[in-house]
């Protein structure tokens, strides 16, 4: 089924319910519905065709989403975009998915002569996105798709090389949403705040389609800010969001945010980047809700593992069982790649319907994808185990893993060390190289107290195994992320990586 019908099915249900907004805009089910088709209208008397593919490059607001269901309506596949890309990374996407018409902003309206038609929600080339939809019809008759067949495609952030597109078929979304909607139990009555971008899998997966569905409210905020999210989650009585551990952190060190009322939420989803475990409790004392760490990749739109708001027991650390009504998982040796037992850590292997059926172009199928015992299995790169009670630890990335001594460190367990030290804010490892004895364990670390480098190597003596000590600490006053949150590790190696030569 295309995805595209969801929000005409939900304007017949409930008309007059408020479907989605932003700083400048709310729209009702029925509003929502009659726009996009008046975007698909608009977008096929350009000349698009089904399988198509149309740009988005826009931050969180209602033409995103109005955009993003035209052109599923008319068969086509939207791409979102990250607007923070410069120029060249957005001319190599429109390249890579040879995009005929982009929808954008003044931002970059440098690319106009790239595309063949150029869409701006602001009139900065052309007419303005708005008023070209009042001129066509608002009626459209959704443009039949199977489970199988492409319905976006969604570049990574490309922090480690070219952006990859990952296609994410109707049956891929619709999966996931339904997946969403049943582990956080959303209904029509739930009111969600979209924060991360939606260019990206989590703003877009996690809240967005998944809210559609249980034809619920979604509030689009355009950018980060603590107190903008407190304040929205008091006015307009949220009850569900998603937010990164680095917005965690933010919220929780942002004194202001003690004066909003969070008594609405009920259900915080943390995912993107590994969750330290002692910002549990501080997160949710300061949100009075549930928080809920799970897992996923663009690959598997994001839904793989998550815990569940009616969980007895949430163990620190973990991110929740696998989510097997739509996912198996096979955790393999890194060297035999045959399966580990429970508690052994191995390289997480997934299939199912959330998971990808491959990139744009085939541009890194060969290397994700690989068959074992007859079926295909994703790569996923992260490195984990089974705890004996089914639960899911991520322990690093294989490729930030290193040896030190012949023993194989994960930067996750010497930083969730790390962050249990009082005055230690921010920390990551990696692992710069000394031309006598080889990778070095490397902590940067932000702090806000008197914790000196004497303190930090006395817990970590006491804490960890003796190859997984730091040997090296620097202190910085901030760790650089990527635009989804996570460590940039790229910008961290590139910057200390050679600090033995110092």
């Amino acid at each position: 089924m295309n995805f595209g019908n969801v929000v005409d099915h939900a304007a017949r249900n409930s008309p007059d319910s408020w479907a989605v907004g932003d700083l400048e805009r709310q729209l009702t089910y029925a509003e929502l519905s009659t726009t996009s088709s008046a975007a698909a209208n608009l977008l096929v008397a350009r000349g698009v065709e089904p399988d198509d593919r149309v740009a988005i490059c826009l931050r969180n607001q209602v033409p995103f989403l109005t955009a993003y269901l035209g052109a599923m309506k008319c068969g086509a596949v939207p791409v979102p975009i990250n607007t923070r890309f410069t120029d060249e990374q957005v001319h190599y996407v429109l390249d890579t998915s040879d995009v005929s018409v982009l929808v954008t902003d003044e931002a970059f309206e440098s690319l106009a002569t790239d595309v063949e038609t150029m869409i701006t929600v602001d009139g900065c080339v052309g007419a303005k996105f708005r008023t070209l939809l009042e001129e066509v019809s608002d009626t459209y008759t959704v443009y039949p798709r199977r489970s199988d067949e492409t319905a976006a495609v969604v570049y990574s952030s490309g922090t480690t090389g070219r952006p990859k597109g990952v296609c994410h078929t109707h049956g891929n979304i619709i999966a996931n949403s339904r997946g969403i909607c049943t582990y956080h139990r959303l209904t029509r009555d739930d009111v969600g705040l979209t924060v991360s971008q939606c260019f990206h899998v989590t703003g877009l997966n996690v809240t967005t389609t998944p809210l559609l569905l249980a034809e619920a409210e979604n509030w689009f905020l355009p950018e980060w800010d603590a107190v903008s999210i407190a304040e929205s989650i008091e006015t307009r009585e949220i009850t569900y969001t998603f937010l990164t551990p680095n917005m965690v952190s933010d919220l929780i060190a942002n004194e202001a945010v003690d004066n909003y009322d969070f008594s609405s939420l009920q259900r915080v989803v943390v995912g993107g980047a590994p969750m330290p475990t002692e910002l549990f409790d501080a997160a949710e004392a300061t949100l009075r809700a549930t928080v809920l760490e799970g897992y996923g990749m663009t690959e598997t739109t994001p839904l793989a593992a998550f815990n569940r708001p009616d969980t007895e027991v949430r163990k620190p650390g973990s991110v929740g069982p696998p989510a097997y009504e739509v996912v198996d998982l096979r955790i393999e040796d890194l060297e035999t790649e045959q399966p580990v037992n429970r508690g052994e850590r191995g390289e997480l292997l997934w299939r199912g319907d959330t998971v990808t059926p491959g990139f744009e172009r085939q541009q890194r199928d060969a290397e994700s994808f690989v068959e074992r015992d007859g079926n295909r299995w994703l790569r996923s790169g992260d490195i984990g185990y089974l705890d004996k009670h089914g639960h899911l630890f991520v322990v690093g990335r294989r490729g930030n893993m290193f040896t030190v001594g012949c023993a194989n460190v994960y930067p996750r367990e010497i930083e969730e060390v790390l962050y249990e030290i009082d005055g230690v804010t921010e920390a990551a490892i990696i692992d710069a190289l000394d031309g006598h004895q080889g990778a070095v364990i490397t902590a940067i670390v932000t702090h806000d107290g008197d914790v000196t480098k004497a303190r930090i190597h006395e817990v970590c003596t006491a804490r960890l195994r003796e190859h997984e000590v730091p040997e090296r600490i620097e202190f910085v006053d901030d760790i650089p992320r990527t635009a989804t949150g996570k460590i940039d590790r790229v910008a961290l190696d590139n910057h200390f990586g050679t600090l033995s030569s110092a």
